[in-house]
């Protein structure tokens, strides 16, 4: 396979992106091939670069667009995490889930997160009245601040990931549990010949020492293997 190079959605290295030198440190030595892990700065160049990479760890949409328009081969996934959303309100807002019902949201609508509160909101009688688009997670946030809309949607790894003061901008008023939409690892179809062999290290980590070690750090527990038709109920959720 000669060497390889791993991409990793920028919002899992905005925090201690050292744990994933260590991860590709560790696909490298039960390769058998150097493994060497590539931090994108911003989601720009992760974008720009996701296609030319040899394993991607790809958010849901950047899985499909992976999938569909350069043929990479989804292989496994952490059973323990899903891309779930939280609902906000500004921070001075007295509100609940329920107002959300006819109310205009500001969100980031590209993103599956997007359609996986809607989901949960329409399962219990909560229709928005439409969306106000943001440009970035951050502008949902400012958003709020500024008063420009009520009511939010942000990705709750994002909103996790926040400072105490960006916060503090923001009330959460509930958060999904659909478990339907996750990140997941691509390999480049180049490597077709070797993706059951790239999938086995992945799906044994979790019973190495060392491997469980590296797994905790990214809070991941044990990976789940992926096929291509497991993507069609991420695929069905964006329509």
């Amino acid at each position: 396979m000669s060497r390889m190079q791993l991409m990793v959605c920028p919002h899992d290295t905005a925090r201690n992106p050292e744990r994933w030198f260590l991860f590709a440190q560790y696909l490298s030595h039960h390769l058998g091939d150097p493994v060497h892990f590539e931090q994108s700065l911003d989601f720009a160049e992760f974008q720009a670069g996701m296609a030319g990479a040899d394993l991607v760890y790809a958010n849901p949409q950047h899985a499909l667009k992976l999938t569909d328009e350069h043929g990479y081969i989804p292989l496994a996934r952490a059973g323990n995490l899903y891309d779930e959303a939280v609902l906000v309100t500004c921070a001075e807002c007295d509100a609940q889930a329920a107002d959300f019902h006819h109310a205009p949201i500001a969100t980031v609508p590209s993103m599956l997160v997007t359609q996986v509160a809607l989901q949960s909101l329409h399962r219990q009688g909560i229709d928005p009245e439409g969306l106000r688009p943001a440009a970035n997670w951050m502008g949902v946030v400012q958003a709020l601040y500024k008063g420009e809309a009520r009511f939010g949607i942000l990705y709750k790894d994002f909103y996790e990931g926040m400072s105490r003061l960006s916060r503090q901008q923001v009330r959460v008023v509930g958060e999904t549990s659909e478990r339907s939409v996750y990140h997941c690892f691509m390999l480049a179809p180049r490597h077709a010949d070797r993706a059951e062999a790239v999938r086995r290290v992945l799906l044994e980590m979790a019973g190495e020492s060392k491997g469980a070690e590296i797994m905790a750090s990214l809070l991941m527990e044990r990976m789940v293997a992926v096929a291509p038709g497991d993507l069609e109920a991420i695929r069905a959720l964006r329509g």
